[in-house]
């Protein structure tokens, strides 16, 4: 039967290698090689590489001057037998003449009187040292080279990002982005008194996860990483500011969200939202005027909403049994009136302390709050209510217990104890807040931040990284100056902050009202930086 033949046979040449007719015995034959065939040839690329790649100049190592100067010294050399040297053209000065002791005299080699003996230098060499050149030509002296001279120097290291971030700014926020953290903490402890930095963990991985831009550029190779500026336009090589994710703007939609949750009476939730925006007050890097008064004004907001909403959890706690906790709970009501709170929230405050005060049987105070009320245009049901109090109140004007409690003496709320501090009083303030402290309390752990030490001397807040002309050093972190009104349009309009008040009420603590926050430039310092931080 005939034997067919398949692709892959060895009668197709494809199997023609030595051993084939072993591993194959049917086979008799092997084709032979096409006499046309021709070479395979790679096909010419489109685009030639005829670029080398950019190279470093580099100097000559140390190891190649040695062996290129032996090869040169070898070339020269003479192929001479040392041992075949004679000994008659040389004469006895080849021989080294010793005594007993190993040693001679150091001139009896060199005749009667030896080499250097009573002789005079001679004149032949006469090279003028003292030469006229013009000063421009002189160069420091060096110490001589030496072989080392050509050792390889590699370029030298340059500056990352991160680094030249922290040498250009003194601003917390920059140092957190360059992931600096011990000098943000140290930035933080001199301008604003932190020193728990609890609180601030969270708040500095957020900030440390928005200075870096990743990116996959290759499947298998690492990611690549950027670095934004926000000064990208004049940054350059040295001068370069990070990209700071969080802005004012952003802390302002949180306050709204903030006094939603107070008018919903959700207290606890309240106080916190406004504790981390206060932290992150001095995260914010500012550019003008405007910017930095916002920003004095929203630590003023988080402040007086801390203190008083935190003042009335603490009130609810208390128990009602006994006159003298009675009292307490109605001084405690009648502080949180004082409070810088919007409209909406001073109403329900207000209303809060004249039913306490009506209760308490203490009427003249409960007209007073009565007025408050009533001149804060209220809703028609609530206005009726408050006239109807207000007429029983003024039937008999007088209070049946003796309060702590002034209302036409200006006083500070004491942030820890909840007690007032009237003017002329020894007070403690939190370097970050301002919040107001009794003596007792210097050195504790502020109740408004959490993070700031009482009465701590600090160099103040800075909000630009360099010092800026228009903003003059102050000594002190905030400023409250009695030109400026503090009902500003810029409280209105940005804050959403006492849209509506009449004259008569601020005429009944014109010393309460009387003062602003202004933009204050602030400056820094180093200081210690303790490892129990970390």
């Amino acid at each position: 039967m005939e034997r067919q033949l398949l692709p892959g046979t060895p009668e197709d040449g494809i199997w023609d290698f030595p051993g084939a007719s072993r591993r194959f015995p049917g086979v008799s034959q092997i084709p032979a090689v096409d006499p046309e065939a021709r070479l395979l040839q790679p096909p010419a690329p489109v685009l030639p590489l005829d670029t080398n790649w950019p190279l470093l100049t580099v100097s000559k190592g140390f190891f190649e001057g040695s062996i290129a100067g032996k090869g040169k010294g070898g070339a020269l050399a003479a192929d001479i037998d040392i041992d075949a040297v004679g000994t008659e053209g040389w004469g006895e000065d080849a021989e080294l003449q010793l005594d007993e002791d190993g040693f001679v005299d150091a001139g009896e080699g060199f005749g009667e009187e030896g080499a250097g003996k009573g002789q005079e230098e001679g004149g032949g060499w006469e090279v003028e040292e003292d030469l006229d050149l013009p000063p421009e030509l002189d160069v420091p002296t060096g110490p001589a080279g030496t072989a080392e001279d050509g050792f390889f120097v590699p370029p030298t290291k340059g500056t990352s990002p991160a680094q030249v971030w922290c040498n250009n700014s003194q601003l917390p926020v920059d140092h957190i982005l360059a992931g600096s953290f011990e000098t943000a903490m140290r930035l933080l402890h001199d301008q604003v008194g932190v020193t728990n930095f609890g609180p601030y963990k969270q708040l500095f991985l957020q900030t440390f996860s928005r200075g870096r831009t990743t990116f996959q550029a290759l499947p298998s190779l690492p990611a690549m990483y950027g670095f934004p500026h926000r000064n990208w336009k004049e940054a350059g090589l040295k001068n370069g500011l990070p990209a700071v994710g969080l802005k004012l703007n952003d802390l302002i939609q949180r306050l709204q969200l903030c006094y939603q949750l107070t008018t919903a009476g959700k207290f606890e939730e309240a106080v916190e939202k406004f504790r981390l925006i206060l932290l992150s007050v001095p995260l914010l890097v500012v550019d003008n005027k405007q910017e930095i008064a916002e920003a004095q004004q929203l630590v003023a907001i988080c402040r007086e909403y801390i203190v008083g909403l935190s003042m009335e959890i603490e009130r609810k706690k208390l128990p009602k049994e006994t006159l003298e906790q009675q009292k307490r709970i109605c001084e405690m009501a009648a502080y949180f009136t004082h409070s810088n709170l919007q409209p909406v929230h001073m109403i329900l405050v207000l209303r809060t302390a004249l039913n306490l005060f009506f209760k308490l049987k203490n009427f003249k105070s409960a007209a007073t709050f009565a007025r408050r009320l009533l001149e804060l245009g209220p809703k028609p049901e609530v206005a009726q209510q408050t006239r109807k109090i207000l007429a029983a109140c003024e039937k008999n004007p007088i209070d049946s217990h003796q309060l702590n409690y002034d209302q036409h003496n200006p006083f500070d709320i004491c942030a820890a104890s909840y007690r007032p501090i009237y003017r002329g009083k020894a007070v403690e303030k939190c370097p970050l807040s301002g919040a107001c402290y009794s003596p007792e309390f210097r050195g504790q752990i502020c109740r408004v931040t959490t993070v700031t030490e009482i009465g701590k001397d600090v160099l103040g807040l800075r909000k630009f990284p360099l010092p800026h002309p228009s903003f003059p050093p102050s000594p002190s972190p905030w400023a409250f100056p009695s030109s400026l009104p503090v009902f500003s349009p810029l409280w209105n309009t940005r804050l959403g902050f006492f849209p509506t008040f009449s004259r008569n009420f601020f005429s009944l603590f014109p010393e309460r009202f009387s003062c602003a926050f202004i933009p204050v430039f602030f400056q820094r310092g180093m200081g210690a930086f303790p490892k129990s931080w970390l």
